[in-house]
C-alpha cells in the first residue's frame, strides 16, 4: 500500500476520570495500528458528584487537554478526529459549557448514551465477533459501570449502571483520604447491590463461561493482586485475591495506600470505591476469576470506524497482527512462507502423534510466524529479542496478555541459541506449557531456516517417521544445500524436543 493510501484517524475518549487519545494508522489488510496513545486525568466527575455540576476550572483543564490531544493527532497526519464523551458529560447540568468550550477550539464532541458506551467497549475487548459461548465483560469507569453479555456477533444484554469509582468516591459521603471501617466499606458494597440488582439477575439467568474486565480500575487492581501473588501476571485476578487486597487498601489512609506495591498514587483516593464495585460484582455474579483486557472504549471506536467504512467482517486478531507487521516494515513474502511451513510442520508432526497441541496454540504459532522478524527494523543481530519485546508490549486487539507473551516467546526462540526446558526464561510456566512452547518455537525455527535466503523456493515438505527417525522430505527446483546444512546444525535441538534423530531427503 502506498503512503498516500494509508489513513490516520484520531480517537478521543472523554471519560469521567480521564481523557484518552488513540491515533491509528490504517494499513491494507489490517484493523489499523496504534501510532500514539496517551491519557490525562482531569476528573470531570469529581466536581460533578461533589457539587452537582462540572466547575469552570475543570472545564478549562478539559479544553486544554483535549485541544492539545487533537493537535497532536493532526501533527501525526490525522485528517479526522472522532471525539466521544461518556458518563460525566451525559449527566452534567452544564454539559453545554463543556461542549461549547471544545467547539470554540474546533472540536466537535458527541456525547454517547450508556448503551452505546457498552457496545463500543464490547467491540474494543472482543472485536466484531466475541467467543462462541456466553461471555461477560465488565468495565468500571469513573461515573458508570458497563456490563456486557455477548456471544459471537450477538449482544445478548448491555447495561450501563450508575456507579463508578469517581461517583462513589465523591458522591456517597464516604471519606477518600482516611482509613475506613468495615461498616463504611460495606456501605459502598450495599450501594452496588442496590444499583446492580436487575442486571445481575439477568446475567445469572443467562449464565456465562468466562468473565473479562477492562478499565483503569480493574487493570490497577489486577496489577496489585499480581504484585501480592508474586508472579507479576496481571492478565487475570482471582476473587479471593481481591477480597484480601481490599481489606488491606480500605484499612489504610491515602498515604498508606501508596505503599502497596503497584498502587498508582493518582488512584489512591478512588481505588476503595472502584474496588468495592469490583469485589461486589464478582461476588454477585459468582466470578472466581476475571480475565483482564487492556482494551476498551477507545479501541472500540477504532473498530467501529472500520465497520462504518464497510469492513463488515474481519478477523480482529489477524488484522491486528498484520497491522503491527506492516508498521514494522516486515518482509511479507518471507513471513507468509515461514508461516505456511511452520504450520505444515505442526500438522505433520501432530499427524504422527508426536504432540497433541490444540488449535488455539496452533493459531499462536501462526501469528508468531508472521511477526518473528519484526524486530529487524531496530537491529538485526538481536532482532529476535526486539521482536519479543515489541509483541509482548503491543496490546494487540483480540489477544490477552498471556497470549501475547506466548507469541512473543515463540518468536524469540526462532533465532540463535535454543533454550532448554529448564531455562529461566520460561518463568512460572508449567512443564507441559514449556514443552508446547519449545515445540512451536522449534517448528518456527525450522521453517525460518527453510527460507534462509528469503527466496521462498521450497515447494513442498513431507513429514514422516522411519525407524525412530524424523524424516523431512523437501521438494524444490532450486538448490537447498544451504538450508539443509543449517537444519542439520540444529539436530541436537530437534532430538531434545522430539526425542528423534533427523534425516532430510530430497523428493
Amino acid at each position: 500500500m502506498d503512503a498516500a493510501d494509508e489513513e490516520v484517524v484520531g480517537f478521543i475518549d472523554i471519560g469521567t476520570n480521564s481523557v484518552h487519545i488513540l491515533v491509528v494508522k490504517y494499513y491494507e489488510g489490517s484493523m489499523g495500528i496504534t501510532v500514539f496513545q496517551d491519557k490525562e486525568v482531569i476528573r470531570l466527575g469529581q466536581s460533578l458528584y461533589a457539587k452537582g455540576y462540572i466547575d469552570r476550572e475543570t472545564i478549562e483543564k478539559a479544553r486544554l487537554v483535549i485541544s492539545n490531544f487533537a493537535e497532536t493527532a493532526r501533527i501525526m497526519g490525522a485528517k479526522r478526529i472522532i471525539t466521544r464523551a461518556t458518563c460525566a458529560a451525559r449527566e452534567a447540568v452544564n454539559k453545554k459549557e463543556l461542549v461549547d468550550a471544545l467547539r470554540a477550539d474546533g472540536i466537535e464532541v458527541c456525547i454517547i448514551p450508556g448503551y452505546e458506551e457498552a457496545r463500543l467497549i464490547r467491540l474494543g475487548i472482543f472485536g466484531p465477533v466475541a467467543p462462541d459461548e456466553n461471555t461477560l465483560a465488565i468495565d468500571i469507569g469513573g461515573g458508570s459501570t458497563e456490563v456486557i453479555l455477548c456471544r459471537g456477533e450477538e449482544d445478548i444484554f448491555l447495561d450501563s449502571l450508575s456507579m463508578g469509582s469517581v461517583r462513589f468516591a465523591y458522591g456517597c459521603g464516604v471519606p477518600t483520604d482516611r482509613a475506613l471501617s468495615f461498616a463504611e466499606y460495606d456501605y459502598l458494597r450495599r450501594e452496588v447491590d442496590l444499583r446492580s440488582n436487575h442486571t445481575c439477575r439477568v446475567i445469572n439467568e443467562h449464565g456465562f463461561a468466562t468473565a473479562y474486565g477492562s478499565s483503569g480500575t480493574l487493570i490497577a487492581l489486577a496489577d496489585m493482586c499480581a504484585a501480592k501473588r508474586g508472579d507479576g501476571d496481571s492478565s487475570y485476578m482471582m476473587y479471593y485475591e481481591l477480597v484480601e487486597l481490599m481489606k488491606d487498601i480500605y484499612s489504610r489512609d491515602i498515604v498508606g495506600r501508596c505503599d502497596i506495591p503497584r498502587m498508582n498514587p493518582v488512584r489512591a483516593d478512588i481505588i476503595v470505591a472502584g474496588g468495592a464495585i469490583a469485589e461486589e460484582l464478582m461476588y454477585l455474579l459468582n466470578i472466581d476469576r476475571i480475565e483482564i483486557s487492556p482494551n476498551g472504549l477507545k479501541q472500540g471506536l477504532q473498530i467501529d470506524y472500520m465497520l462504518k467504512q464497510g469492513h463488515r467482517y474481519f478477523d480482529v486478531r489477524e488484522a491486528s497482527v498484520r497491522g503491527l507487521a506492516a508498521r514494522c516494515g516486515y518482509d511479507r513474502r518471507h513471513a507468509d512462507f515461514v508461516r505456511r511451513f511452520a504450520l505444515e510442520l505442526f500438522d505433520g508432526t501432530k499427524g504422527l502423534a508426536l504432540h497433541d497441541i490444540g488449535d488455539e496454540t496452533r493459531d499462536l504459532l501462526a501469528y508468531a510466524s508472521t511477526l518473528h522478524d519484526i524486530g529487524e527494523f531496530i537491529n538485526y543481530n538481536k532482532h529476535h529479542i526486539h521482536s519479543y519485546i515489541i509483541i509482548t508490549n503491543s496490546n494487540l486487539g483480540g489477544f490477552t496478555t498471556e497470549e501475547l507473551k506466548y507469541i512473543g516467546m515463540i518468536a524469540r526462540f526462532h533465532h540463535k541459541r535454543f533454550p532448554s526446558e529448564d531455562s529461566k526464561v520460561f518463568g512460572g510456566l508449567s512443564s507441559g506449557r514449556r514443552k508446547q512452547l519449545r515445540m512451536c518455537a522449534l517448528m518456527l525455527k525450522m521453517a525460518d531456516i527453510l527460507d534462509r535466503r528469503h527466496t521462498s523456493s521450497l515447494e513442498r515438505i513431507d513429514v514422516s517417521l522411519e525407524d525412530g527417525t524424523l524424516v523431512l522430505g523437501l521438494r524444490s527446483d532450486m538448490d537447498m544445500s544451504m538450508e539443509i546444512w543449517k537444519l542439520t546444525s540444529i539436530e541436537a535441538d530437534i532430538e531434545d524436543v522430539f526425542g528423534l534423530e533427523l534425516r532430510i531427503d530430497r523428493i
